[in-house]
């Protein structure tokens, strides 16, 4: 992604400077709008997973324990996406809480740096998840970039690529955890099937088609 190139302060850039507020304010907006999409595919896979665990549910105690591996394996996958959907949102909250601390108490490069590093870390997850949104991450990635092409060539200090990489990469690991636990305590866990149950299970089952026959 061109946006996410590291700055250089001792590049010559453009003397046009743009008015910092309306470009934080897009900035946000493409946020929220993200989030809503993401609060929407969040919804729809939170549903699938219901019906994917009633299944697995049933079949455990229906004995089929081969259907239930089934579903229990793509339950699984559901629920990987469902963590990734809640951190890339929480992720994209907290570099939107980034861009409002800007605007009202400036400081440029020690916000919107890591920002732009976090969204380095979620972009491919997002636009894997929903191609539609590509461009507007884009457009955000061009929007952020500008940002701290401006504060290196206006401000005193110059861009932290360390700092930048330590913060962003906090703001995702905040965020991967808080998904973590807000995902174990709404979602109900996967039964666990070990090797001595799966083994009880089919003898009662064969114990159970014996009877049938007699």
């Amino acid at each position: 992604m061109d946006f996410l190139k590291r700055w250089e302060p001792k590049k010559e850039y453009s003397k046009n400077r743009h008015p910092l507020r309306p470009r934080l304010d897009e900035a946000i907006r493409i946020i929220n709008i993200q989030m809503q999409r993401l609060d929407q595919r969040g919804s729809r896979i939170k549903e699938y997973d219901r019906i994917l665990f009633e299944k697995v549910v049933y079949y455990y105690r229906n004995r089929d324990v081969q259907r239930a591996k089934i579903y229990a394996q793509e339950l699984i996958e559901v629920r990987k996406l469902a963590k990734l959907i809640t951190m890339s949102r929480l992720a994209l909250e907290q570099i939107a809480v980034r861009l409002g601390t800007v605007k009202e108490y400036g400081d440029v490069a020690a916000n919107v740096a890591p920002a732009l590093m976090a969204m380095k870390g979620i972009y491919g997850g997002i636009t894997e998840m929903m191609p539609e949104a590509d461009q507007s991450m884009s457009k955000l990635g061009d929007l952020l970039d500008g940002l701290m092409v401006d504060a290196c060539q206006y401000s005193s200090g110059t861009g932290n690529p360390s700092f930048a990489t330590e913060e962003g990469e906090k703001i995702l690991d905040q965020a991967a955890s808080m998904a973590e636990m807000r995902l174990s305590k709404s979602l109900p866990e996967i039964p666990k099937m070990t090797s001595e149950k799966v083994a009880l299970q089919r003898r009662d089952a064969q114990r159970e088609g014996e009877r049938e026959k007699l």
